[in-house]
């Protein structure tokens, strides 16, 4: 079991005053994005031997985010450029390629991509700047941007992470109803993950290579979502809150089962938190060195050693953090 994490600062990019975690592959690397100076955010990719590495924007551009990274270093996310104003697009970066436009699905004009696996298939959403609808696509070299599809009774969709197998995980949206989470595969296309009891909406936010599933839903109160995990049969767990907390969320599980997220605590702001079935759930907070400075306010991606990254301050800065499990007896946190 987990009873102590390692925080490794992540920094900022040179003149920058706060950074942000995208996410971390299974070799530690991690990407997020961070200020630059004139109030612009660059992507980033972070190494335990380097600092920051700023990955620039698209041809024209001004701001970046880089949000998947694959065991290979391959990097997922979005940029604006030349005449896109605010808009962005979907981009993959390679060391050998720089940054590669992906582009939009037919009839769009922006795009964002959030996460890829170790076969280099990114998803994200694609839409139109003026009144579009959202949609959810999956990238690949071979075939481009293909769209997902929506399920019945919904006019958008966006999706969350993909894992090595191909499956996808997301939510479908419709104007004055709750949000529904979904799972896309190649074979069965795209269906629905179910709600905790009582619950209207859900949202299906990471995936491991099990196909476990990881979000929240509401259970009859959508101000109130909890963190839920979707074993492989779709059955919802609820996953609770931290103590005197009103609601939660999980962004990422590992192979292990080992979910991270966020929760309100005693009613005060966000905390970091992981969940584990031997601890359930903890205050990432009470888990680092007393008086560091930090409060840990998400957690945003876990990887198979256990790592943790996420957004946290640091004596009232915001910054990107890793978090490195000391002591661990067993797999699970």
């Amino acid at each position: 079991m987990v009873e102590y994490y390692d925080i490794t600062d992540l920094g900022t990019l040179p003149g920058g005053t706060s950074s942000t975690a995208g996410n971390i592959n299974d070799t530690g690397q991690i990407v997020g994005y961070s200020q630059v100076g004139g109030g612009n955010d660059h992507a980033f990719l972070w190494t335990p031997n380097t600092p920051l590495q700023d990955l620039g924007t698209l041809p024209g551009g001004s701001n970046s985010g880089a949000f998947g990274i694959s065991v290979c270093g391959l990097i997922a996310g979005h940029s604006t450029f030349a005449g896109g104003g605010t808009n962005t697009h979907a981009f993959l970066w390679s060391s050998a390629g720089g940054m590669q436009d992906l582009g939009t699905l037919a009839g769009d004009d922006g795009s964002a991509a959030g996460a890829i696996n170790a076969c280099g298939q990114v998803v994200g959403n694609s839409s139109r700047s003026a009144g579009g609808n959202l949609h959810a696509f999956i990238w690949r070299k071979t075939a481009g941007m293909v769209g997902l599809g929506v399920l019945p009774g919904f006019t958008d969709s966006g999706t969350h992470d993909i894992n090595n197998l191909g499956q996808v995980v997301g939510y479908c949206a419709s104007a004055g109803a709750p949000n529904r989470g979904f799972v896309w595969t190649r074979a069965a296309g795209i269906q629905p993950v179910g709600t905790l009891p009582g619950g209207l909406g859900s949202d299906a936010v990471g995936i491991n290579d099990l196909g476990e599933i990881v979000g929240n839903s509401d259970s009859g109160d959508v101000n109130t979502p909890h963190a839920v995990l979707w074993n492989r049969a779709g059955v919802a767990q609820d996953l609770g809150v931290l103590a005197g907390g009103t609601w939660s969320g999980a962004f990422a599980i590992n192979v292990f089962g080992t979910v991270v997220g966020n929760a309100n605590y005693a009613g005060a702001g966000s905390h970091a938190f992981v969940w584990s079935a031997r601890s359930g759930m903890r205050d990432l907070n009470s888990l680092i060195p007393a008086n560091s400075g930090w409060q840990l306010q998400g957690a945003v991606a876990i990887n198979v050693a256990g790592q943790i990254v996420g957004i946290g301050t640091r004596n009232g800065q915001q910054d990107a953090f890793r978090l490195t499990p000391r002591c661990i007896c067993g797999n699970a946190a």
